[in-house]
């Protein structure tokens, strides 16, 4: 039996692998729609899945982003569970068009997150001791985009992507029949510092006067990341609440290995993504990527990797934007599902997450100024039986400002 503890931004025990559990990606409208955003291209919202979508902001038109998120987690082992809820920042983006053809986007948000902490006996060591895990931190991915529309139907977009952070993992050994005697610990701390480039293309096809159909593809290459592990082997005898080992600590050894390029590398990823919209009143979209972390090294010997593999499927229905009595038919009314093949290998086993998502786009005033709320519910673990399981219901609220430049407003 475990017993498990809260951390900040996730209380996930699988993100004590790797570089801990990868943030998806999207905003609040990709959020209740699925996750999908690759082949879904609108002048009303900012859309950073597919860097070609940028072009579609029109070029007189400025937008702010901002979300939140509420996070609640049920932890299940056996007979075991326990919940967890939090409260943490989710993105902040803008982005506006120059001239007819271009877009630009620039935006925060958390990469990956690492959050846990908790101890299991073990009893089959040669000396039963009590071993207590924890871990902290995140990524932190800091972009700036820009998209050009090459040909009428065809738009190309480039991200520059920026990760840096650390995420730290300890573990303690405390022996049952000495409880007084010196406890050991270890603590690796992983710190990355790089850029990355994500490419995309959209090409859209106008199957009438008002039906579209769009078809996306994204492509980030193998590369390799500059950072650093930082180990450290001490005893001692107070648990540091802040995750240093011991308040007094007496250190056995420490480490420092800088990565070269091919220490680790992040993987190749490609993505492809269609919808189809009925202008101002339908759009279904779904999704498919990988990333090949099958074929990416990793500085961590505990950590396991498999390609993922992630789908997704959504919609968004307006039943009337330009009816001006009643406000209930001008909400965007949104839902879709998601099944991801995660990174993290466990025992031979492929963590997987299946959920399904639920929002409203909340319109205020006649512009496309809205606020976003969107729920997720899924589910997260492996196949392998009597194995830790986590349920999971994700609650998002965002706020989309959209403006309008170099136009003279008018007063009464």
């Amino acid at each position: 039996m475990s017993i498990l503890h809260a951390q900040n931004r996730t209380f996930s025990p699988f993100s004590r692998y790797g570089l801990g559990e990868l943030n998806p990606q999207g905003f609040g409208r990709n959020t209740a729609m699925g996750r999908t955003g690759i082949g879904i291209r609108t002048s009303q919202y900012l859309n950073n899945m597919n860097p070609a979508a940028y072009s579609a902001i029109d070029s007189m038109s400025f937008f702010f982003e901002a979300g939140l998120e509420a996070k609640i987690q049920r932890i299940s082992s056996g007979q075991a569970e326990q919940d967890f809820s939090d409260i943490n920042f989710d993105h902040f983006a803008f982005g506006f068009g120059v001239g007819p053809k271009m877009g630009i986007s620039f935006g925060v948000r958390p990469a990956t997150k690492a959050g846990y902490m908790f101890e299991t006996l073990q009893q089959e060591a040669t000396t039963p001791h009590i071993l207590r895990v924890q871990g902290s931190g995140n990524i932190t991915n800091l972009y700036g985009g820009l998209a050009y529309q090459l040909l009428p139907q065809l738009s190309l977009g480039i991200n520059a992507d920026f990760w840096f952070g650390d995420v730290t993992h300890t573990s303690y050994q405390e022996f049952i029949e000495n409880p007084g005697d010196y406890k050991f610990g270890l603590l690796k701390e992983h710190r990355i510092s790089n850029v990355m480039f994500d490419f995309g293309l959209q090409n859209t096809t106008r199957l009438g006067e008002n039906k579209q159909l769009v078809v996306g593809a994204i492509f980030r290459p193998k590369t390799g990341i500059n950072g650093e592990t930082n180990t450290v082997e001490a005893q001692g005898y107070n648990y540091d609440p802040e995750g240093n080992l011991f308040t007094t600590s007496i250190i056995l050894s420490e480490e420092n290995n800088q990565w070269s390029s091919s220490m680790f590398e992040m993987p190749m990823k490609l993505g492809l993504g269609v919808s189809y919209s009925l202008i101002d009143k339908l759009t279904v979209a779904a999704d498919y990527s990988t990333e090949r972390w099958a074929d990416s090294k990793f500085p961590d010997e505990s950590t396991e990797t498999a390609n993922t593999t992630y789908l997704s499927f959504g919609a968004e229905f307006i039943p009337n934007e330009r009816t001006a009595g009643n406000y209930l038919q001008r909400i965007r009314y949104r839902a879709g599902i998601h099944y991801n093949e995660d990174y993290i290998m466990l025992n031979d086993y492929q963590l997987r997450d299946f959920g399904m998502s639920f929002g409203l786009g909340l319109p205020l005033g006649r512009s496309n100024t809205s606020v976003n709320l969107g729920f997720e519910y899924g589910n997260i673990g492996t196949e392998e039986p009597n194995q830790i399981k986590e349920t999971y219901g994700r609650f998002t609220l965002s706020f989309t400002m959209h403006e309008y430049w170099f136009m003279k407003r008018k007063f009464d």
